[in-house]
């Protein structure tokens, strides 16, 4: 009777040890896969200057999924983070201090327009999701420009500063330079 009670509390024992381990192995994979999460799928970004308000403010900390368009393409009116173009063959493009973040307006293939302060998409008036100022200059969209088939076009939320796709100096905004979706 007394060996049977031995061989019960040993087995009680093997069974919490191995519980024990469970529990252990299951919070070190969770462990993991946030890590993976947080090195491979999020990226932490501060927003430099005014450009985006009063959407997001200079030193504001946002969240970009980098994953986001992995399978898919942004769309019109989602904020995104890029690096420029480069401008010339020594100009780096993915240091962090030089990521903007903008919305998208105009995506590949079309033709995006401003007139009379308002943003035109093959020849269309776009109603705007938010509400906006007017734009005082459509800079170089003021002539309709066509977007190649990996260009988008991308305007800041505060509309007349134009640190923007209307600046023929922000240079344009290629799939392979966006980061992500902010978010």
């Amino acid at each position: 009777m007394n060996l049977r009670f031995e061989e019960e509390k040993k087995h009680e024992q093997r069974m919490q040890f191995l519980k024990g381990a469970i529990r252990f192995l299951i919070m070190a994979a969770e462990g993991v896969f946030a890590w993976l999460i947080v090195t491979f799928a999020l990226k932490k970004v501060s927003v430099i200057g005014s450009s985006m308000e009063t959407t997001l403010y200079n030193g504001e900390d946002v969240i970009v999924n980098k994953t986001s368009y992995v399978l898919f393409s942004p769309k019109r009116n989602q904020i995104i983070a890029f690096y420029p173009e480069a401008q010339d063959e020594e100009e780096t493009t993915n240091s962090d201090s030089m990521i903007h973040i903008r919305r998208v307006a105009g995506l590949p293939g079309e033709k995006v327009q401003i007139k009379n302060g308002k943003l035109y998409i093959n020849g269309e008036e776009q109603k705007e999701k938010y509400d906006f100022e007017a734009m005082h200059s459509g800079g170089r969209a003021v002539n309709e420009i066509t977007l190649k088939d990996d260009e988008y076009f991308v305007l800041s939320d505060s509309r007349n500063d134009m640190d923007d796709s209307r600046n023929s100096s922000f240079t344009k905004v290629t799939k392979k330079n966006i980061i992500g979706k902010v978010i």
